[in-house]
């Protein structure tokens, strides 16, 4: 399986390949994700990605999920986190 962590700061999969801008590791390949993903289409069988989306602005984000889609192959699994919008109203 071929999976892919975007953003992943601090908290990288050995096993996975990882991109973040600002990489704490060299198992944590340096990329700016404004300028897309650079891997061909369908490379993976997973894409994840935790607290990267709310960076974005709305057009930018639309443009870097079409990019998680792209690179996912067929049928595979985009997980995407975020933060919890109701807990911070509510703070």
């Amino acid at each position: 399986m071929n999976n892919l962590n975007v953003g992943s700061g601090d908290r990288f999969h050995t096993g996975w390949v990882n991109l973040d801008c600002r990489p704490t590791s060299p198992k944590v390949r340096r990329h700016d994700l404004r300028s897309g993903i650079p891997f061909p289409d369908g490379s993976f069988d997973v894409v994840y990605h935790s607290h990267v989306l709310e960076h974005f602005s709305r057009s930018a984000g639309l443009k870097f999920l079409g990019e998680c889609h792209r690179v996912l192959k067929s049928g595979g699994i985009l997980r995407v986190a975020v933060p919890d919008l109701e807990c911070i109203a509510r703070l």
